[in-house]
């Protein structure tokens, strides 16, 4: 494989910031905390027995009774003073473990206190110091564990179940702070927490209940004499301070990258990238990187970096090495084989694509960002993934005029950081689908930047043009619009509406628009709804129609004499783009063939709520003038499949109305005789093998077969001719659309093509007359009673459907 360098332009203006994290090499933190479901240990005590879970008040009084109060030390002194501290002891002695499964829970708390802390790889071990009983108004004031055995560098606290409350424990170091509240409310968990020995800590009053507690000293195995210095917390305050420092002087400057990523040393699978299962010094970098970017006020999120890339390569043939994807796994490895060995050189890298996906947010949730674009200048440290081998790769072998190519690609883990001023412009890289999340959290965050942020997605996707598609990927309309109305900001909800929805309107977002006009208003509504309406209606004729009814739905007993008005006007647009309606056509063809594929056509759905629609506004006018439109534009409204279900649905729901309405009259007369037309007769039974034929090749292979086609008496005809002959005569067939079938009889050369003609255009023209029989019969249930006028149509369709084909 040939080193052609990765196509990458790394952040060179950072370099400080990469000399700052290159000594932060430890993780962890100066606490740890955390609680375990477990079955409960065995606890004997010495004049008490085996403690019950909850530890009951009986057992806590006898407890206390077997106990001494606990001292604490100034200096070499040991001080009792219930002032400073209040609470119970009982020395290790006097306290015996067991169960079956506590060592292995316990060794289970150990490492997970060693990983916090920072110790991962050091010798550690606990020993039991003390058993602690808090009654209630039990205190500890303020302090620093002193050493109490050789090699002590902190204190582990497992507190047993127990009912209480109140009892903080009160960590600070360094100028942080933090504050733990182990007082577990589950019966089945010990809660846990450890810390420092140089942390000053304390616990404050236990409020209600009985806390009763294990404490644990320590230890660092310092090796044969016990030498070397004690464990201390890892403290990279300095540097957090620093990069916190050069985050706000770098990200914030008018020419700074839009964000940063920093490429984590270890191979993280998307499934497994967590902040909690960082390794070795990517937890400690990005621990500190994650602080100083939190005092920056920038956001922080882990994501996995996506380098593709292809072009043109020279293959070298090794013996028959099996090519192919070599899949990335959790562990690193460091295997020639594994990616692809010398199978080809790479000639020239023609194409790439940098991204980063998968994100992870600092509580170690999944977050639907999308796939962001890495732009040059943002990546670092520099040089991060010089000789990095493909993560996948394959080469296709040359074919043809064309030469080999190769595609490989290569996944990083890393922490992104931009500043949260620029946290909406960020996410819209990945479109605008990326941003919606962020703008819901802020609204529900009550944040007043909200409006600003709204208004950059709304700018986003109004200046798209051919980029529509790819801007606007994954993003919901309706969704916007509910977030919007949410903001209650109505300059932005016309703005998006007028700008975006109407443009990319396909009727999925009906109810969420009809939910932001009611906020708007009548007038405003209907000015904004009359362009949609008329931009739309010619492909989208289903969407316009449902749209005034999620309107009058939505506003329910608020549809006002001004709302019919208005949606008078609307539905007016509607009636007018009747006659001028488009077949919803290939999807594929059309430039938005996503959206288009959404268009569907003209169905008795629509024809029914358009007509009910006008009803409910009072529309008499322009429901005669529909009914006109509709009878008027037999092509798109096929009587048979779509005025007489749509007759159907609106008796089912006017019941007497419908009778005596002339609109729906005028489509039943319409519909009647579009059917008696048709099919009054059954169609004729043929006579003989006769077609009609107009063959327009005139060559002696298809005056043959013409001759066949009319040829009254013979059904099977046989032609012995070459396959591109029989090829020629298939395609005639087909092209004239004549009813025989047409199969090769593979016997002796040339072969034989054998036609049977069939009765496919008579058995066609029966069940088309069953069909329209059904439709007959519909009608004639829809119209009862039946209006006098109407007896003559309907004595016709009696008869007529009674009529059926002969066999």
């Amino acid at each position: 494989m040939s080193d052609d360098a990765i196509r990458i332009e790394y952040n060179e203006s950072l370099e400080p910031l990469e000399t700052l994290l290159k000594g932060v090499e430890r993780a962890g933190d100066f606490f740890v905390n955390g609680a375990v479901e477990i079955p409960m240990p065995k606890v004997e005590v010495d004049g008490v027995g085996v403690l019950s879970f909850p530890v009951p008040p009986a057992q806590v009084a006898a407890l206390i009774r077997q106990a001494t109060r606990a001292p604490y030390g100034r200096g070499e002194a040991t001080i009792l003073d219930e002032s400073v501290r209040k609470v119970w002891q009982l020395p290790p002695e006097k306290v015996r473990l067991g169960g079956k499964s506590w060592a292995a829970t316990f060794d289970g708390i150990v490492q997970q206190v060693i990983a916090g802390l920072g110790c991962a790889g050091m010798a550690v071990s606990a020993e039991l110091y003390k058993l602690l009983v808090y009654d209630p108004g039990g205190f500890f004031l303020a302090h620093r564990d002193t050493e109490k055995a050789g090699g002590m560098f902190g204190t582990l606290v497992v507190v047993l179940p127990a009912t209480h409350r109140g009892g903080e424990l009160v960590i600070r170091h360094a100028g942080r702070e933090a504050t733990v509240d182990v007082s577990g409310a589950e019966v089945s968990e010990v809660t846990f927490a450890a810390f420092y020995a140089d942390c000053e800590h304390e616990v404050r009053p236990i409020t209600a209940g009985h806390r009763v507690c294990l404490v644990y000293n320590l230890i660092q195995q310092r090796g044969a004499k016990g030498q070397g210095a004690s464990l201390l917390a890892p403290d990279y305050e300095i540097q957090t301070a620093r990069v916190t420092a050069l985050l706000k002087k770098e990200l914030f400057a008018g020419s700074a990258p839009a964000k940063i990523a920093w490429l984590l040393e270890h191979q993280y699978s998307p499934d497994g990238l967590s902040f909690a299962g960082l390794k070795s010094a990517d937890a400690a970098r990005v621990q500190v990187l994650a602080q100083a970017a939190e005092r920056a006020d920038c956001a922080a999120h882990l994501g996995i970096v996506h380098i593709e890339e292809s072009g043109s390569a020279e293959e070298i043939y090794d013996g028959g090495r099996t090519r192919g994807w070599r899949r990335y796994s959790d562990e690193d490895e460091d295997d020639d084989d594994a990616a692809g060995g010398d199978e080809f050189e790479v000639i020239e890298v023609c194409d790439w694509r940098h991204y980063v996906s998968q994100w992870r947010d600092l509580r170690d949730q999944p977050v639907g960002f999308g796939e962001l674009p890495i732009e040059p200048g943002e990546l670092l440290p520099a040089g991060a993934l010089d000789d990095a081998k493909p993560d996948e790769q394959r080469l296709m072998e040359a074919s043809g005029n064309e030469g080999a190519s190769f595609e490989r690609s290569y996944h990083r883990a890393a922490l992104v950081i931009w500043p949260r001023a620029r946290f909406a412009g960020v996410l819209l890289q990945a479109g605008v689908g990326a941003a919606l999340p962020h703008l819901r959290e802020r609204l529900a965050a009550g944040d007043g930047a909200a409006s600003g942020i709204a208004g950059q997605i709304i700018a986003a996707w109004e200046t798209a043009t051919s980029d529509y598609r790819s801007v606007a990927k994954d993003a919901s309309r309706s969704e916007m619009l509910q977030l919007l109305v949410e903001l209650g900001d109505e300059t932005l909800l016309r703005r998006f509406i007028s700008g975006v929805v109407t443009r990319g309107f396909d009727g999925s977002e009906n109810e969420a628009l009809a939910a932001g006009l009611a906020v708007l208003g009548a007038k405003r509504s209907a000015k904004l709804l009359i362009a949609l309406v008329r931009e739309n209606m010619p492909r989208f004729h289903r969407a316009c129609v449902h749209l005034p009814g999620c309107v009058i739905r939505e506003l329910g007993g608020k549809l006002t004499a001004e709302w019919k008005a208005a949606l008078r006007e609307v539905a007016a647009v509607i009636v007018e783009a009747l006659p001028k309606l488009q077949p919803p056509g290939d999807p594929v063809a059309h430039p938005d063939w996503q959206r288009a594929q959404k268009a569907k056509p003209v169905d008795a759905a629509m024809v029914t709520e358009l007509l009910e629609c006008l009803r409910a506004l009072d529309a008499a006018t322009l429901r005669t003038q529909a009914a006109a439109a509709i009878v008027q534009s037999a092509p798109a409204f096929d009587p048979a499949r779509v005025i007489v279900p749509a007759l159907t649905l609106l008796q089912e729901r006017e019941r007497e109305a419908f009778v005596s309405d002339a609109d729906s009259g005028r489509l039943w007369v319409h519909a009647a005789e579009f059917l008696l037309a048709r099919s009054e007769q059954p169609p004729a039974p043929p006579t003989d093998w006769r077609q009609p034929a107009a063959l327009s090749c005139r060559c002696d292979d298809c005056r043959a077969l013409q001759a066949f086609a009319v040829d009254a008496q013979t059904q099977v005809a046989r032609f012995r001719v070459r396959q591109d002959r029989r090829q020629h005569l298939h395609r005639q067939i087909e092209q004239h659309g004549l009813d025989m079938t047409h199969v090769t009889d593979r016997q002796g050369s040339p072969q034989t093509l054998v036609c049977t003609k069939t009765r496919r255009t008579y058995q066609r023209q029966c069940a088309q007359h069953r069909a329209d029989s059904a439709s007959m019969h519909a009608l004639l249930d829809a119209m009862r009673p039946l209006p006098e006028a109407l007896a003559p149509l309907a004595a016709r369709l009696t008869a007529a459907k009674a009529r059926q084909p002969q066999a």
